[in-house]
């Protein structure tokens, strides 16, 4: 059963009333709308008029709607139940133009089919995934999606025009954006703190618009689109080349991992004692981030993923509630057929994006960084942190070094969470080779150490990553049992002491040859513990059951064994 956070308002099944839904659907519409930008780079590429561009994002639309609505879906074998909007990705923007340049849209189309077919099945294996996305680096990658979504907002703010020095009307853009939504979000209540994005973005357009930013020119553009058309169709069309198949086969395995990242991301803000990834949910959360990919080449328009500036809204607004995805999804199809609202938004100015992610990164941060120090860490645990963190930092801090590597390998590392992870991935494969499960400590009864046992739980506990409440108590128990059965129950040799480890459970186990420790079910009374002769046993047996999830005391008079077991 999991625990309410205390920064979440509405969880996934909550309801919120009708007016924040609404308010907060038209604020991840904003959101997520600033990435297309992607389909009109590649219509720029492909040459299309302002006809079949304009067709190709209303189409954009729809498939956004599609996608956010598949990710929500509760129950069956599609979707994770999350509030995880879709959004177009970068992941895919090097093989897709590159499909462009050789064989236009309809090349793109196609290849971009089978690479959200390819996601699909992938996502069907994801539950093999288990023994190698420990919670450490579940809790890296909700790290990486902070620090990406807060780079891709600092270059926004700070290369607003793809190398020039933003300006004085730039900064003030960006510090009323800010402004608004930190003001709204700190000391607001209601539909306007819940809402507290689209507040600040609605500030941003207005003072865009009055200082220059957002040109007049541009809005006059908007002002001559029709108010209401269908999306058209002249820029559709299907064809493969088996040449690019490898680009979009890593570019769909890269976009499935980086799904998975951002619903681990999306399930650990939903549960206070979240302690591991639950790769059931994830898993058809990317089976429905891979359908939806599918539909964006039918419909001949770019890739699509989960919005990762979209999880770090949520962890800022704590507003999670499903409701909310199926009412983004209405108004993606609403604004598919008003050409005018959908290049507004695409037309978004950068200091408002910029503004926007760096806001909804915060969250993303703490969350990522309670998951990690959650755990206790030896040499090889710190160094699979460490070094993915710093592989995802590299790509945001040397992007050129990381383009000029090969073209196959650039959805790769075009993005710092999907490399971050695949570093950590591999390393946590690597480092897993030789490492036992299982430990064992030889003790002499006569003169029984504690800091000796202390010391072996701690060491054991960071080599397999255990949580550290878990290992304090074990390491407690480990002791106070130790000390109880040299002092009461006359060992006649050596005593050893057993740690196991299975990522689920962590169990202590005690062996000896001596008198047994009685199996006490209710607290003992002082008076049963200073006048029963085998008083201190039970009130050390009684603390032990306390303290443990399960223990059980068996063995016959030539071996006694003790077992704890601790939840994980």
């Amino acid at each position: 059963m999991s625990r309410r956070p205390a920064s979440m308002r509405y969880l996934a099944g909550d309801v919120p009333p009708p007016l924040a839904t609404i308010a907060n659907a038209l604020q991840y519409v904003a959101v997520t709308s600033s990435f297309l930008v992607f389909p009109l780079i590649v219509a720029r590429e492909a040459g299309l008029d302002a006809a079949a561009t304009d067709g190709m994002l209303g189409w954009a639309m729809l498939v956004l709607a599609l996608g956010t609505t598949l990710q929500a879906l509760p129950r069956g074998p599609v979707g994770s139940g999350y509030l995880a909007p879709s959004t177009m990705t970068a992941i895919f923007l090097g093989p897709s133009l590159e499909a462009v340049r050789i064989g236009g849209i309809a090349l793109m189309s196609g290849m971009t089919l089978l690479g959200g077919a390819v996601q699909a099945a992938f996502a069907q294996s994801l539950h093999r995934l288990r023994r190698v996305l420990p919670a450490e680096l579940a809790g890296v990658i909700v790290l990486l999606v902070g620090v990406s979504n807060g780079m891709v907002g600092l270059r926004s703010l700070l290369q607003p025009g793809g190398g020039a020095l933003p300006g004085a009307a730039d900064w003030m853009v960006a510090g009323i954006t800010l402004g608004t939504m930190v003001a709204a979000n700190v000391w607001s209540r209601g539909v306007l703190g819940l809402s507290c994005a689209l507040f600040g973005m609605l500030a941003g357009y207005a003072a865009a618009a009055l200082t220059g930013v957002l040109p007049a020119a541009r809005l006059a553009e908007v002002a001559s689109l029709p108010l209401l058309a269908p999306p058209g169709t002249a820029h559709m069309g299907l064809s493969f080349d088996p040449a690019l198949t490898l680009p979009f086969v890593i570019a769909a395995l890269a976009n499935a991992l980086k799904a998975a990242g951002l619903l681990t991301a999306a399930q650990r803000q939903l549960d206070a004692d979240w302690v591991r990834p639950d790769l059931r949910p994830i898993g058809r959360g990317v089976l429905a981030d891979g359908l939806g990919v599918m539909a964006a080449g039918a419909a001949s328009v770019f890739a699509v993923n989960v919005s990762a500036s979209s999880v770090g809204l949520t962890a800022a607004t704590g507003v999670a509630s499903r409701r909310v995805a199926f009412a983004t999804s209405a108004l993606f199809v609403v604004f598919a057929f008003l050409p005018g609202v959908t290049r507004l938004l695409a037309l978004m100015p950068a200091p408002v994006v910029g503004a926007t992610l760096v806001f909804t990164s915060c969250a993303v941060l703490k969350g990522g960084i309670e998951a990690i120090a959650a755990r206790l860490y030896d040499t090889r645990k710190t160094l699979v942190v460490g070094l993915s963190i710093m592989a995802g930092l590299a790509v945001e801090a040397f992007p050129a070094a990381f383009r000029a590597m090969p073209a196959a390998l650039h959805p790769v590392t075009v993005s710092s969470l999907v490399f971050g992870a695949l570093v950590g991935f591999l390393l946590n494969l690597v480092f897993r080779l030789g490492q036992r499960q299982r430990a064992a400590l030889a003790m002499d009864p006569a003169a029984p150490d504690g800091e000796a046992v202390a010391g072996f739980v701690e060491r054991q506990g960071a080599a397999w990553g255990a949580r550290r409440d878990v290992v304090l108590r074990a390491e407690w128990a480990a002791q106070e049992l130790v000390d109880a059965v040299a002092a009461h129950c006359a060992p006649t040799g050596p005593m050893r002491l057993a740690l196991g480890f299975d990522e689920f459970s962590l169990t202590l186990e005690l062996r000896y040859a001596g008198a047994g420790l009685p199996l006490v079910r209710d607290r003992p009374s002082p008076e049963e513990i200073a006048g029963h002769p085998d008083g201190a046993q039970r009130l050390a047996a009684f603390l032990l059951q306390r303290q443990a999830t399960r223990v059980s005391f068996g063995g016959r008079e030539g071996e006694r064994v003790v077992a704890l077991l601790f939840e994980h």
